[in-house]
């Protein structure tokens, strides 16, 4: 299941853009960005290429006008070292939806991980493929994901997470929307269309937790 329509959005969403602004960064019509997130389309390969390394090869300032971007944006967001994922800065929608995560910044999460969260840290195949380059990034839908006080009360969620390096450290830029009805939990890779998707591990599925 490889979920563009959300990597779209979210990408966007971070970027702070409107439909009509990507359009233009693109090269495409508006109306090409809005059939992308509904998943009537997908970007072509130049086009995901292009998107991928916005994220992944960053200007030197990227770190320091993130953490801004990531503060003030509307939807739940998270920035994390990939290295024993420690927790950099969070979105003030984050806080509301989960205020003890306040506690966590600057600290490892790995050891309050669990659910689908704790799967993909523990899936060695998904691991290798970020480390790679090989994905775009990973499309999740998951309840809490973190043993915190809060955990009984976060719904379910569609999170996109983008990969991307920067002076040789790995980041994970988190972005939630609410989930659909219907929605099942687990979480896909979303490969590059020039990566064999069997290279790859396989769509885990779970079931809602």
């Amino acid at each position: 299941m490889v979920v563009w329509s959300d990597f779209v959005k979210g990408f966007r969403l971070r970027q702070g853009l409107s439909q009509h602004s990507m359009a233009e960064l693109f090269g495409v019509s508006q109306r090409t960005v809005s059939r992308w997130e509904r998943g009537d389309d997908s970007p072509s390969l130049a086009q995901q290429r292009k998107m991928r390394d916005l994220g992944w090869e960053p200007p030197g300032s990227l770190l320091r006008n993130l953490a801004m971007s990531i503060i003030h944006c509307p939807a739940p967001r998270a920035l994390s070292r990939t290295d024993k994922l420690q927790l950099q800065v969070v979105s003030e929608a984050a806080l509301r939806k989960r205020p003890s995560i306040a506690n966590w910044i600057g600290q490892d999460l790995v050891g309050i991980a669990s659910g689908i969260l704790q799967d993909m840290l523990d899936d060695r195949g998904l691991q290798k493929a970020i480390a790679r380059k090989e994905i775009a990034g990973v499309s999740a839908t998951t309840s809490s994901v973190l043993e915190t006080p809060e955990r009984v009360t976060v719904q379910i969620y569609r999170t996109t997470i983008a990969y991307f390096f920067h002076d040789g450290t790995r980041y994970s830029d988190a972005i939630s929307l609410p989930a659909e009805p219907g929605d099942v939990c687990g979480y896909w890779p979303i490969p590059m269309d020039d990566v064999r998707i069997d290279r790859l591990v396989a769509p885990a599925m779970f079931a809602a937790l």
